[in-house]
């Protein structure tokens, strides 16, 4: 008998399984220990007046959960992005069979995009705006990665396990993507920028805030392209 050789869909599909598995028992984790902050979390994203927040009932581990949950988010994103570039008949055999080191690369420039956004946001907020207004948006911030995780869940198991699924699962990543821009904008504007008066200051703070890290951001994933 000649040992054969794993083949490498075998080896991400286990991998995949157990990314899959630390997702939903980190989603289980937080459902039964703290329903009413998932809840929480959910209305201060939706709500038009966040002051509420501030005085919004402390729970145990909260600190952890929200780690946790932002990890999930992580997770799935890689999941994601190693199914867009292995399974996708757009990228030559060539991006696929370095795919690995691409995502290791990726991963770090996400995980290094969302560190220098918060360091920003709190930078910015603690000399421009009260700290009431930081701690409500830096909430909605974590927040909205938070539960994300739950929105893409059931999405990115599809596209791993389905190709047939791959295209509708990109579409529902495009929209979402853009709501959650369109929702964070919003919020921005009502919590920093309330007054029309100040739309001109509005627009210079997305300028520097949001779109000039997503320029960089891009620049490093064509530049993850060029050395791969």
């Amino acid at each position: 008998m000649i040992e054969e050789p794993i083949s490498h869909k075998l080896q991400s599909q286990n991998w995949g399984f157990l990314f899959f598995m630390i997702c939903f028992f980190i989603s289980i984790y937080a459902i039964n220990k703290a329903p009413k902050l998932l809840s929480g979390m959910t209305r201060g994203i939706f709500r038009s007046n966040n002051r509420e927040s501030i005085f919004a009932e402390q729970v145990n581990n909260e600190l952890i959960i929200k780690v946790l949950l932002c990890l999930q988010t992580f997770i799935l994103l890689i999941v994601f992005l190693f199914v867009f570039f292995t399974d996708s008949p757009v990228w030559s055999q060539q991006i696929r069979d370095k795919a690995i080191p691409f995502l290791i690369g990726a991963a770090a420039l996400v995980l290094v995009f969302f560190i220098v956004k918060v360091l920003l946001y709190n930078l910015i907020g603690n000399i421009f705006f009260p700290k009431e207004t930081l701690r409500e948006w830096n909430d909605i911030f974590i927040s909205m990665i938070g539960l994300s995780g739950f929105v893409l869940f059931i999405p990115t198991l599809f596209m791993f396990y389905m190709p047939d699924a791959y295209y509708t699962v990109c579409t529902i990543y495009i929209i979402y993507v853009f709501f959650v821009a369109i929702l964070l904008i919003h919020k921005v504007y009502i919590l920093f920028f309330p007054h029309k008066s100040l739309l001109f200051y509005f627009i210079l703070y997305l300028c520097a805030q949001e779109i000039i890290p997503v320029y960089f951001l891009l620049r490093g994933f064509g530049y993850l392209f060029n050395i791969i």
